[in-house]
């Protein structure tokens, strides 16, 4: 484990102390991708993290990453560029008290367009993505962030996300702000840098997954009027853990407790080796607690964990001599496997769905799981089980896109189609159509004995809930009339 806590106190508060009115927009490029012609609707990714700022407002940042897989590029001289429209907007949550009720326009506004510029496609691949990150001052509350993004005339990406903006003005207590989860973080003293803060360059990760190529989490929290947890000497403790997310249960080897001289304001910084843990869901938590060893503060964020060579997923597969006693799934927890077991009944058949059922023995359990496995897999014998693998890729996708606050991603309906038939070749998304309720067309260019095929999915209830009302696919639910249904005057 590599984990560490900077001692900074607040090196640049003038920097702070100069963004009232000011709204930095930073396009900078971290990713790209492998073709000059789009080749589906890409997808947007957005994150924020607040601070405190003065007696009234809360600092707010907004981190927005744009895949840049199926964007089309213009051809110049010296390379591809590409400029794309962007509209960000600020409202007042309807769950908000304090919100006027005869105010309905926005608290905050931008518009902007992204620019950027590669000089080859040799260094364009899948999975990369634009980030753009801008900052701006709001009062605490309750909001709704809306984020469009204009790909033509015809087709607009929308993004709808809700912001929870604390009051860091009571600094009788001690306070800490949101956690910016990073994919890098490093000693900087260039102020230009779009990314800098307090003598450093925070590179936000906007879907806080780490695992291959990027198993170092990085993160960065703020702590305010740390004296109100300092003992008779004047220092303070951190205590930073990872937690498994179904169990709180705190990763051994993954926690760091430090000793701090207490400063009104103070930037803590660290971060954790992840390439031995296992895929999954987890935490990161810090707190600060009292001399007594009480929690004083506290805050948590979740991120997700993809390491397919690591325990389960690299020991799933039995072959050759090996047997069932010297697997991973012998060692498993009861509560490993019925979590995995819950997993696999959405593309289970018939058959296996009874048999899970059915089977009560722990031992019976943890062998249906690895036969479940092993006869899905593509390449018997070869190291690795590419399918299985895959969806555990789609699963976290899921939970990361589609988690609402009872219901995990993937037992959603969305969650579901994206684990029985994979990722849609596009999706048109349909946020603010006037008259009708928000929702997406997800289109398959060719599902297995079924085709080319569209999948109908709508926020009905109006809380973010997508459910599918209609589908081409044999065995689905079938609502021919499905634009009816959505309209508000259904």
């Amino acid at each position: 484990m590599d984990s560490r806590i900077k001692s900074r106190g607040l090196v640049e508060s003038k920097l702070m102390e100069s963004i009232r009115s000011l709204t930095v927009m930073i396009g900078s490029l971290l990713f790209v991708v492998p073709s000059v012609v789009a080749q589906r609707s890409p997808q947007i990714e957005v994150d924020y993290a607040s601070f405190a700022y003065d007696e009234r407002e809360s600092l707010v940042e907004l981190y927005v990453a744009v895949e840049a897989s199926s964007h089309a590029y213009a051809v110049q001289d010296s390379g591809y560029s590409i400029a794309i429209p962007l509209h960000l907007s600020l409202v007042r949550s309807s769950a908000d008290a304090n919100r006027d009720l005869s105010e309905d326009r926005p608290v905050w506004v931008q518009e902007d367009e992204l620019r950027f510029f590669v000089s080859d496609t040799s260094s364009i691949f899948e999975g990369r993505v634009f980030l753009r990150q801008t900052r701006f001052t709001v009062l605490p509350g309750k909001y709704e962030l809306q984020v469009d993004l204009l790909i033509t005339e015809q087709e607009v990406i929308q993004s709808r996300r809700d912001l929870i903006i604390p009051d860091y003005s009571q600094r009788k207590n001690c306070l800490l702000s949101d956690i910016i989860l990073a994919s890098s973080i490093a000693d900087s003293d260039d102020n230009e840098d779009p990314h800098y803060k307090n003598g450093l360059s925070v590179i936000p990760n906007t879907n806080q997954l780490y695992g291959v190529d990027s198993a170092q989490l990085f993160y960065y929290v703020e702590a305010y009027n740390t004296a109100c947890a300092a003992s008779d000497s004047g220092e303070y403790t951190v205590l930073a853990y990872v937690a498994e997310a179904s169990s709180l249960v705190r990763v051994p080897g993954l926690e760091e407790r430090s000793e701090r001289n207490a400063r009104q304001t103070d930037v803590l910084v660290g971060s954790f080796d992840l390439s031995d843990l296992r895929s999954g869901t987890y935490f990161l938590h810090v707190e600060i607690p009292s001399s007594t060893n009480e929690t004083v503060v506290e805050e948590s964020r979740k991120f997700f964990v993809f390491n397919p060579s690591v325990n389960t997923l690299q020991s799933d597969v039995i072959t050759g001599d090996e047997t069932f006693e010297i697997s991973s799934y012998a060692a498993m927890t009861e509560e490993e496997i019925e979590r995995r077991l819950k997993y696999i009944q959405v593309i289970a058949n018939e058959q296996e769905s009874r048999q899970i059922r059915r089977v009560q023995d722990l031992d019976e359990r943890r062998r249906l799981l690895m036969d479940f496995w092993e006869v899905r897999d593509p390449t018997p014998g070869a190291e690795g089980n590419e399918f299985r693998d895959e969806f555990y890729r789609l699963l976290m996708y899921a939970n990361e896109r589609y988690s609402a606050q009872r219901v995990e991603g993937w037992e959603t309906d969305r969650g579901n189609t994206l684990l029985r038939y994979g990722r849609p070749a596009n999706v048109e998304s349909n946020m603010y159509e006037r008259g009708r309720n928000p929702y997406e067309i997800w289109k398959y260019n060719n599902i297995p004995g079924e085709g080319q095929a569209e999948f109908i999915f709508a926020d009905l209830d109006g809380f973010g809930d997508f459910e599918l009302i209609h589908s081409t696919v044999a065995g689905e639910r079938k609502l021919p009339d499905w634009p009816q249904r959505i309209s508000d005057r259904y």
